[in-house]
């Protein structure tokens, strides 16, 4: 898990792993009667932890790509968000003034919004990245000056913002980013039995009560 993606996995002040994630795998787990250790890792090398056997699967806000499905197994989608270019409110420029400011633009290092970055300055916008250990700290760098935005995606701003309404005060969408994308939790390729179970017990609970009190628990 990601030690830094509130509301999905988080380490909370007391040391505990929290987050709407956690919750979700503790009851599978109960399903099946696993005792699981929720282990925070390095995003940028998660996935080869789980390639490795140092982790047996990824639960923690993950987006299912192309390249990493060409190395990990996606369980089934369990939830849908878009990407977003942010800047501050009092900032008035256009997306393409932004990507073209040559300015530094925040992401988190690993993430889908690194790799939007990357493909942004492939297609030959000039800006600079700017990646950093979480989404947090990205917003942190608009706010403090060094970038002028951050690229994100709603599954984090949505919930944060709605806890941190002086900090979203501070902010405006420009835009979104590609289409629609959604999260699943990652195993090794082959490895059918973990894959089968985690996602019999997701079909399981979407849908039902308990999973809409997890939304509401965790404003996702």
């Amino acid at each position: 898990m990601d030690a830094a993606y509130p509301p999905f996995t988080q380490i909370d002040p007391s040391g505990n792993a929290v987050g709407f994630d956690v919750d979700v795998v503790n009851m599978i787990a109960k399903k099946y009667g696993w005792q699981v250790v929720h282990k925070p890792w390095d995003w940028s090398t998660i996935i080869t932890a789980v390639q490795s056997g140092d982790l047996d699967f990824v639960a923690s806000g993950m987006t299912e790509t192309a390249a990493r499905s060409e190395i990990a197994w996606f369980g089934v989608p369990y939830y849908s968000f878009i990407h977003q270019l942010i800047a501050l409110a009092t900032d008035t420029r256009t997306r393409d003034q932004i990507l073209n400011s040559n300015s530094f633009i925040a992401c988190q290092t690993g993430a889908t919004s690194d790799e939007w970055a990357t493909k942004l300055l492939a297609a030959g916008y000039t800006f600079q990245k700017l990646g950093l250990d979480s989404y947090e700290l990205a917003f942190e760098a608009v706010t403090d000056g060094r970038a002028v935005a951050v690229i994100s995606d709603s599954a984090f701003t949505g919930p944060y913002f709605k806890t941190q309404p002086d900090q979203a005060a501070k902010f405006r969408v420009v835009s979104t980013i590609g289409g629609d994308a959604t999260y699943g939790y990652a195993t090794r390729p082959g490895d059918f039995g973990l894959r089968n179970q985690i996602n019999q017990a997701l079909e399981g609970i979407m849908g039902t009560t308990d999973w809409q009190s997890l939304r509401d628990k965790w404003n996702v």
